[in-house]
């Protein structure tokens, strides 16, 4: 029994040491494996995790899509439909499940703005298993159309160029279209109009014609035509003031070589033919100044710019008002042009005007004419006798007259200290005539004499009849070399030539780009410089377009569309 009782007691012993908290607490077996479990459940959680976040992102980001594209459709003025109803249908059709949608829809007469909230709830694969059991994955937006205000001028290249690969054909239904499009707005919302457009025909010359002459003050040379003459510096600034008066190119014919030598063909047009159409809305009116162009004379880029320009300008307010008293101008436009001023901003528009030119040619600049200042205006060196139907002619370097037998064309006559009939017979007398020139001739002091008015002499005879005929054929016969030479070169008298016209061009699309105006310019088959100068005036790259043939219509749609776009606004 001893034995039996001492086996006992040493095996209680042993577990006893065996179960003893020391030997646990130094003992390290089995310690890696619960380890790797607890991380293999973290890494099977982080896991999940990721799978569950990629299919969030994922579900958030169709979301995203479609509802910017349902509220974009919706907010199209040109649309039919409700807009609420327009972006629902966006969401039924486009496989997702289990969203909430909430749309506002704000509009008013020129404007139509759709705010819409998505949200859309995932449940959660692995994340639940750490208390998430949905995610909602929202989604936010808001399109608006807005019809501003829109002014634009269509500056279109009439030239003799365009008749060639049938570009005015092309022109014309290209410029149409584009009209059609731009004031498509004005018909949709019938009771006020929106859109204006001018249009500025341009080749060698820009007629301003007989509205434009209604309310911009010319000078009083003539009033026969009003083309403009600009210098250097108005191409300086975006203003054409109607208060001051702008130099007219002069009244005279540098082409006609008939035998009658009689003026016929004026260098200006007297008629309306490619006369500027200012502030328009009706499209038929427009279409058929657009069908009534043809083609003819040199390429004077400048000039059209600078006109197309300044009927964008707020200093031609006053013009605008004047035409909407005349009745040819819709009251709707009698706060435009807009002011350019945005708050503190002057090289900002208002923002709720978008002002747009479209330069288009096919050329480049050539040559612009007039006459010499000189022989502009005042009185010609020319006196006439009516009773005597005699004709005397000063000759400075002569410092004689010079009385032409007969027709004044005639080469014989006689060299004479004064003019026929003595200078009492003219009111003047050779002391005031000595100090003035034929400038010293009173009107109301004469005797029945008069001096040729310089205007009235070039609206009577042509450029070349006056040259060659009254001052050069006399000397001919004399053996005297004309001091007038240069009165014979009037035919041929070029103000402006390709470098000037292309720094003027450049400087007013400068002074238009800086004021916040959105040029577009059209290059139509035009060569290496004249593409070189319509790229400087457009205002990105993305605004110019060179073209053939019947892509001028693609390049005036893309423009139609650029100004009728629409923008996400957050």
């Amino acid at each position: 029994m001893t034995g039996l009782f001492g086996k006992m007691a040493s095996s209680a012993r042993a577990m006893s040491a065996r179960l003893s908290p020391t030997r646990f607490k130094n003992r390290e077996d089995g310690t890696v494996t619960a380890f790797a479990m607890f991380m293999f459940v973290l890494m099977i959680g982080a896991g999940g995790i990721a799978i569950d976040v990629m299919r969030y992102e994922t579900q958030r980001a169709q979301l995203q899509y479609t509802l910017d594209r349902a509220i974009l459709a919706a907010a199209s003025l040109t649309q039919p439909y409700n807009p609420e109803g327009v972006v629902r249908d966006y969401f039924e059709i486009s496989g997702l499940t289990n969203y909430r949608l909430d749309i506002r829809v704000e509009q008013g007469l020129n404007f139509r703005r759709v705010h819409a909230y998505a949200e859309l709830e995932i449940r959660s694969l692995f994340m639940q298993l750490f208390g998430v059991r949905l995610m909602t994955s929202p989604a936010l937006g808001a399109a608006e159309e807005r019809v501003n205000n829109i002014e634009v001028s269509m500056v279109l290249d009439i030239s003799g160029s365009m008749g060639s690969n049938n570009r005015m054909v092309n022109l014309r239904p290209a410029a149409r279209e584009f009209v059609t499009e731009v004031l498509d707005v004005n018909g949709e919302l019938a009771s006020e109009n929106f859109v204006s457009i001018s249009i500025v025909p341009y080749n060698g010359r820009v007629n301003g014609g007989a509205l434009i002459g209604s309310v911009f003050a010319f000078d009083d040379v003539h009033n026969a035509s009003n083309c403009a003459r600009f210098s250097a510096a108005d191409y300086q600034t975006t203003a054409i003031d109607p208060a001051v008066p702008i130099r007219r190119i002069s009244h005279f014919d540098r082409v006609n070589d008939d035998d009658d030598q009689l003026f016929e063909t004026p260098h200006c047009q007297t008629d309306q033919y490619g006369a500027i159409l200012p502030w328009q809305h009706d499209e038929t009116v427009l279409h058929n100044h657009i069908n009534s162009l043809g083609t003819g004379g040199w390429t004077a880029i400048d000039l059209g710019m600078n006109w197309g320009v300044g009927l964008l300008d707020p200093t031609a307010a006053p013009a605008l008002q004047g035409l909407i008293a005349s009745g040819h101008v819709h009251p709707d436009f009698g706060l435009r042009p807009a002011p350019f001023v945005d708050g503190d901003q002057a090289t900002q528009l208002d923002d709720e005007t978008i002002k747009v030119v479209v330069l288009m040619t096919d050329g480049a600049n050539t040559n612009q004419y007039d006459l010499r200042d000189r022989y502009r205006t005042g009185y010609a060196p020319i006196f006439y006798h009516p009773g005597d139907d005699q004709y005397s002619v000063w000759w400075e370097d002569q410092g004689q007259f010079w009385l032409p037998a007969g027709d004044p064309r005639d080469a014989s006559g006689s060299w004479e200290a004064e003019p026929h009939g003595g200078w009492g017979h003219y009111g003047i007398t050779s002391t005031e005539f000595a100090a003035d020139g034929p400038n010293a001739f009173d009107p109301t002091g004469s005797a029945g004499g008069t001096v040729l008015y310089w205007p009235d002499l070039w609206a009577t005879y042509t450029a070349e009849f006056i040259a060659e005929e009254w001052f050069e054929e006399p000397a001919r016969a004399s053996g005297i070399w004309d001091y007038h030479n240069d009165v014979a070169d009037n035919s041929n008298y070029r103000y402006a030539a390709q470098a000037e016209a292309d720094a003027n061009l450049r400087a007013i699309c400068d002074r238009a780009n800086e004021a916040g105006i959105v040029v577009f310019a059209i290059g139509f088959e035009a060569p290496a410089d004249g593409q070189a100068v319509m790229r400087h005036c457009a205002s990105t790259a993305a605004h110019y377009y060179d073209v053939e043939g019947v892509e001028i219509s693609e390049a005036f749609a893309s423009i139609a569309r650029s100004i009728n776009q629409l923008r996400l606004i957050q």
